[in-house]
């Protein structure tokens, strides 16, 4: 085992893309260690790709995408500050509910620092926010979008973990809701705290003017979700149809986008699924080639003694360390054939361990040094690295009081699951 995890983090930290780091210590165990023939890893990575779930990822991919480049997310602004803009904290409150409400289309952990990053900074900083607060504010939450359904990161740990994406979802719900529950308090407090002033409640006819005009926006979630729990769509049906309600919406109701934009963003969408794909690729591979040498069954020996809270602990501690050096895909398929065994062992929840393992690597997304979200941050905000490094330590608190929170509490993510699903 411990030759093994040497070759990985050792081809890790000498800058190998991830994919070939992962196939390298398992074609050392497969090919070596065990002597079977060279064929067997191309067949387990092409196997690992060639599964009809997977159908589902391009299609949120692209419908993310079209979003970020279109209209809905100004619209959505729009309507979030109808809703809340009038109370203490109200601009800080309307990202959160933005962030969260693009996270409910789109599935994507940056999605919403692209989406509604750069005006929601402008809007705060003319409430009477810093900047500081401003881009720390906008890089934490969106992250909300991976614990939201539909999330992509969801998906990936469907496939490696064999669990049912629509559980996950709603599992995913729960924990979101907390996520974003623990910013509005921290944002409350500090305009409070600051004495930012608030602004005028919107009247009945803006708030009526604002949802009409968010109305084909605020469709995409009710496609998805309740496209996928009525028993209408399949998650991989779900994302094929907000796909295309995304690319109408955008082109023929809001015009923002035409066939050239569409197709520069369908070649975005091309890089990014192959990424993801091929990363799944060599994942399931590593997954294969750790079961076979039984390296799950030595972390079944060493934990399985302990508590289930003891158990989540150690996940914590492993997914937050390893969050902060790659993304989370790369995580999921690295880690959880080592710890699912055990956590069946130890009878932890699988919709529970889920949702912890997701809260641990979105808060992965916004940690020095490689945080993703800090260099999106950084392009799409047109700030410095350092600056926004600076901008997210004061909203770490926030992230690991909503660790601790659905880390300690298993029904935050069992019971809508339990309720719906059975």
């Amino acid at each position: 085992m411990f030759s093994f995890a040497a070759i990985l983090i050792g081809c890790l930290l000498v800058g190998l893309p991830i994919f070939i780091a992962l196939i390298i210590p398992s074609m050392g165990i497969l090919n070596f260690s065990l002597d079977m023939p060279a064929w067997i890893v191309p067949q387990r990575v092409l196997a690992g790709m060639n599964k009809y779930t997977l159908l589902c990822v391009p299609f949120f991919v692209l419908a993310a995408n079209v979003m970020a480049e279109g209209e809905i997310g100004r619209r959505l602004i729009g309507l979030a500050r109808c809703l809340v803009g009038h109370v203490y904290g109200g601009m800080a409150l309307t990202g959160i509910l933005a962030c969260t409400i693009v996270g409910a289309i789109s599935g994507a952990g940056a999605a919403g620092i692209m989406t509604v990053g750069p005006l929601m900074v402008k809007e705060l900083e003319q409430d009477g926010y810093n900047k500081r607060f401003a881009v720390g504010l906008i890089t934490s939450i969106s992250d909300v979008a991976m614990l939201i359904p539909p999330s992509i990161i969801f998906i990936i740990y469907a496939l490696v973990t064999n669990q049912s994406i629509a559980k996950l979802f709603l599992a995913g719900m729960g924990g979101g809701l907390v996520f974003a529950s623990v910013f509005v308090v921290y944002s409350y407090v500090y305009a409070r705290r600051h004495k930012v002033a608030l602004r005028d409640r919107a009247s009945l006819r803006e708030l009526g003017a604002s949802i009409k005009e968010s109305s084909w926006a605020l469709g995409l979630p009710v496609i998805i979700l309740g496209g996928i729990y009525s028993g209408i769509f399949s998650p991989t049906e779900a994302a094929g149809a907000a796909a295309v309600y995304a690319i109408v919406i955008e082109m023929v109701v809001y015009k923002t986008l035409n066939l050239k934009g569409l197709f520069n963003i369908s070649v975005k969408t091309a890089g990014n699924v192959a990424m993801i794909y091929v990363l799944l690729g060599a994942g399931l591979l590593l997954a294969y080639a750790m079961t076979l040498s039984k390296l799950p069954l030595v972390v079944l020996q060493f934990l399985g003694g302990t508590s289930p809270l003891a158990f989540l602990v150690v996940v914590n501690l492993a997914f937050l360390a390893i969050g902060c050096f790659v993304g989370p895909g790369s995580a999921i398929v690295i880690l959880m054939p080592l710890f699912m065994p055990t956590a069946q062992a130890l009878g932890v929840d699988p919709m529970h361990l889920a949702v912890v393992v997701v809260t641990n690597l979105a808060i992965g997304m916004d940690t020095p040094p490689f945080g993703i979200d800090l260099f999106v941050s950084s392009g799409v905000l047109k700030v410095e690295y350092s600056f926004v490094v600076r901008a997210i330590v004061p909203f770490m608190i926030a992230n690991f009081t909503a660790l601790i929170i659905i880390t300690l509490f298993p029904f935050i993510s069992t019971w809508l699951p339990s309720l719906i699903m059975g």
